[in-house]
């Protein structure tokens, strides 16, 4: 799964949204988690935002091995909060309903 953030110099939250994802993605890197950190004024950066209809910095897009985009946040996270997203789209996390379904299918 690749990680991807946009930021921009000008932008006043993203040096915000840029340390929380540069301390939590690295506790994912053995999972597969890559990250990439996209400045909007490059010309990838305008490409990218393009093809991802980024319209407000700073965004994290959660893509796939197809980088098809599994989820997104505008804005800067939490700590926990993006813990919580990376682990749900590595499939770390299962969902309440799937824990509890699990729970009541093995006591039947």
């Amino acid at each position: 799964m690749k990680l991807l953030i946009f930021v921009s110099s000008n932008c006043p939250h993203c040096p915000n949204a840029e340390k929380v994802v540069e301390k939590i993605a690295p506790e994912y890197y053995n999972y597969g988690l890559c990250l990439k950190k996209i400045r909007m004024k490059t010309s990838e950066g305008k490409e990218l935002a393009s093809k991802y209809n980024i319209m407000a910095v700073p965004t994290i897009l959660f893509l796939d091995d197809k980088n098809n985009e599994i989820q997104r946040i505008v804005g800067s996270p939490s700590e926990d909060f993006l813990r919580n997203k990376i682990e749900k789209s590595l499939g770390l996390k299962k969902s309440f309903f799937s824990r509890f379904c699990s729970l009541f299918y093995n006591f039947s």
